[in-house]
């Protein structure tokens, strides 16, 4: 089957021969595109039997009944928002009402500790200036000592003396 690839190896399918230029390359050519496909292949498969765990959580969490699930959008976000929106639209069927998805005490602890540590934690240190800025702000100084200020500000260990 003529293809760009033909073009491009030689013509080298049409007389069979693997020692004609391109030859070899088309088969490593071949075989990494076939490896290509298996592997996207198992990577959709793994995706699905994720998302399908993870539906199945959220349904736990919120109470959604497994048959309901086959109506929960498949492009939905995983969210406690989505599960609850879900419910809304369709808790009727199964004599649901929406209500907030309660987090364990535990988790609230840990989230209540990792917010007041966040609270705690110093800003970020000021990155440092690039060099054309070092440049500039050294050609606005105008004497001596603002020279070594800066010098001074940068860490280089040059004193103030006169």
């Amino acid at each position: 089957m003529p293809d760009g690839l033909d073009d491009l190896l030689g013509n080298d399918s049409t007389n069979g021969s693997d020692n004609a230029p391109g030859g070899q390359l088309r088969k490593q050519l071949e075989k990494v595109l076939a490896d290509n496909k298996a592997l996207s292949e198992q990577l959709a498969s793994l995706q699905a039997d994720s998302r399908s765990r993870a539906v199945k959580e959220l349904a736990a969490k919120h109470a959604i009944p497994e048959l309901a699930l086959d109506f929960f959008p498949k492009d939905a976000a995983l969210t406690d928002e989505s599960a609850t929106s879900f419910v809304e639209k369709y808790g009727q069927l199964w004599g649901a009402q929406a209500a907030t998805a309660t987090t364990p005490e535990p988790q609230q602890q840990a989230a209540a500790a990792m917010q007041q540590f966040a609270s705690q934690a110093s800003p970020p240190p000021v990155a440092p200036l690039s060099e054309e800025q070092y440049r500039a702000k050294f050609a606005e100084a105008s004497t001596r000592a603002e020279v070594l200020q800066m010098l001074a500000e940068l860490g280089g260990g040059v004193g103030m003396g006169e």
